[in-house]
């Protein structure tokens, strides 16, 4: 390490002693060559002084690593992170409504339905945000180009990089390992190409922009800034796209809410069904009333719709059998949201006939 830190010094010092002595780049460039440096190593010894007609070597400002600047190249790696994941995830699920599990059909109503509003809620969050900072970020390189070279930024592109490449090559050898398996499926093949085009965009960009900075120093007006504002708009009318079709497939803020007042209403009948049985069980017969059994100490039984507050019906129909009945707003075959098939019901007033269990 010592070592190394020694020779790095003596290059520096050769190149501004030889600079200060008139000797043109390319002459300075050829003899560390021919002496065994390694030119990435010469160009950065020699990229540190402004080529100037000066009398002696003038050097370029230096990038440095302030807090303000780390801050904002954590909270745009992040964001980016963040908003691919999910921006996957949403995809991912629109993939399995299409192209549905026969093993798993409680996931399109439930777990699809939670996986689907988180991973609106953090694209709608992130990716505005990482566009926001990217393009303050893009501003002041253009006016700093010299701020390219943060090790913050570098060091956080190259992790881009490695994340990028990991998913890739993982993508690689789970389609290969299912292909040898045959069970390759349309659905699985989407996903994989979901998983590809993501990690590969990303990868491919920010190795593009990298390259380029090592080739030569870059200005506010090269390809590259084209080429950012084009991924940004193509990636927004994505996610736009996107996010619009989870909506129509899932259900809009209105229908959820739907599908949550009828999951109450189920509670308040299954709730309603235990104190009945109950009391069947304590006095070997129906209460003849919901009012009997919602009165009873102890009992916080909720009688009425949580929406319009119209009771429950209830209706005593045989020795052990009863009625209770309540208006929902959505049908279960197409919310999938209640899972017991007792308890299945469409849009409307659904009447449920309930055996309370014989006593022992």
């Amino acid at each position: 390490m010592i070592t190394m830190a020694a020779a790095t010094q003596d290059l520096e010092l050769f190149v501004r002693e030889t600079l200060s002595r008139g000797q043109s780049r390319e002459a300075i460039e050829a003899a560390l060559d021919s002496a065994g440096w390694p030119k990435e190593q010469v160009r950065s010894a020699l990229g540190a002084y402004a080529p100037v007609d000066f009398p002696v070597p003038v050097p370029k400002p230096r990038p440095y690593l302030s807090a303000r600047e780390a801050f904002l190249y954590l909270v745009l790696f992040v964001t980016l992170y963040v908003a691919a994941w999910h921006f996957g995830s949403l995809l991912f699920d629109l993939i399995n409504r299409a192209f549905p599990d026969p093993a798993d059909t409680r996931y399109l109503g439930l777990r699809m339905g939670d996986s689907v509003r988180w991973s609106i809620a953090s694209v709608v969050t992130a990716f505005p945000v990482f566009l926001f900072v990217a393009r303050y970020l893009g501003r002041e390189l253009a006016r700093n180009p010299v701020k390219r070279l943060s090790a913050v930024r570098r060091w956080l592109t190259y992790l881009t990089l490695f994340i990028a490449v990991t998913v890739l090559i993982g993508d690689v050898i789970t389609l290969v390992y299912t292909v040898l398996g045959g069970e390759f499926t349309i659905r699985f093949g989407l996903k994989v190409l979901v998983a590809a085009v993501i990690a590969g965009a990303t990868f491919g960009y920010y190795l593009n922009d990298l390259r380029r900075e090592e080739r030569e120093e870059p200005s506010a007006s090269t390809p590259a800034s084209s080429l950012g504002r084009w991924l940004a708009i193509t990636a927004s009318v994505l996610m736009v796209a996107t996010i619009a079709a989870a909506i129509l497939a899932t259900g809009t803020p209105s229908d959820r809410r739907k599908v949550k007042l009828d999951d109450r209403r189920i509670e308040d009948l299954k709730g309603l069904e235990r104190a009945i049985d109950e009391h069947y069980a304590e006095h070997a017969r129906l209460p003849a009333s919901v009012s009997v059994v919602s009165g009873k100490p102890g009992n916080t039984l909720s009688i009425r719709d949580p929406e319009t507050g119209a009771p429950y019906a209830y209706a005593p129909s045989a020795e052990r059998r009863f009625q209770l009945c309540a208006v929902f707003a959505t049908d279960t075959s197409v919310s999938g949201a209640e899972s017991d098939a007792r308890w299945h019901h469409g849009a409307g007033r659904n009447c449920f006939n309930v055996d309370a269990p014989k006593p022992e």
